[in-house]
């Protein structure tokens, strides 16, 4: 939880403001994804769903947001609802936004994740959204994971802290896919490449 919390954070406000009010949004697991649940929690009138079951505290109090949390097995390690139950239960739903995290990036374009339940969650939640972000800390291309959640065709936005390796730069251009690089404010632009 505390690893690149400060970049974390600022990935969390640059993701959480490309998110107008009075939309529905779908959040998987991770800590990334935490804090742009943080940064989301003055927004108004949206519909959050989720198999975080974290999200349910941090959004506990924040008013003008309708929870919706997934059925299915909770992992105790992380608090993720995974499982057929979850996926069946998102695929319910049609989103404005789809806001995912992932355990490893790769220089080709593959988004990677270790658990194969949560992928299919992830899975589910990208297929039932019209836009779709991804937030990950630069600290994912040095980590290496073997289930693929999808490519870079699949994402519309890649919310980061720090330019990406050129090969993954080049994968989110030929995939046109914006890449926003988040400054210390959380704002961020995008980069050249996106």
């Amino acid at each position: 939880r505390a690893l690149a919390l400060a970049e974390k954070r600022r990935i969390g406000r640059r993701a959480a403001a490309m998110i107008p009010n009075g939309c529905s949004v779908m959040l998987n697991i991770g800590t990334t994804i935490e804090q742009a649940a943080h940064a989301l929690r003055d927004h108004r009138d949206l519909i959050v769903i989720t198999n975080n079951i974290n999200l349910v505290e941090i959004f506990s109090g924040s008013p003008g947001k309708e929870i919706v949390l997934t059925g299915g097995v909770v992992r105790q390690a992380d608090g993720a609802i995974v499982g057929a139950e979850a996926v069946e239960f998102i695929r319910k739903f049609k989103v404005d936004f789809a806001v995912i995290g992932a355990s490893a990036l790769d220089p080709d374009g593959s988004i990677l994740d270790f658990d194969i339940r949560e992928v299919a969650v992830a899975r589910a939640i990208l297929g039932n959204a019209r836009r779709r972000i991804l937030v990950c800390d630069s600290g994912k291309f040095e980590r290496s994971a073997s289930v693929r959640i999808c490519g870079l065709e699949e994402i519309d936005a890649f919310v980061t802290d720090a330019p990406p390796p050129p090969s993954f730069a080049e994968a989110c251009a030929r995939a046109g896919v914006s890449l926003e690089i988040a400054d210390e404010s959380g704002e961020g632009e995008p980069s050249d490449d996106g």
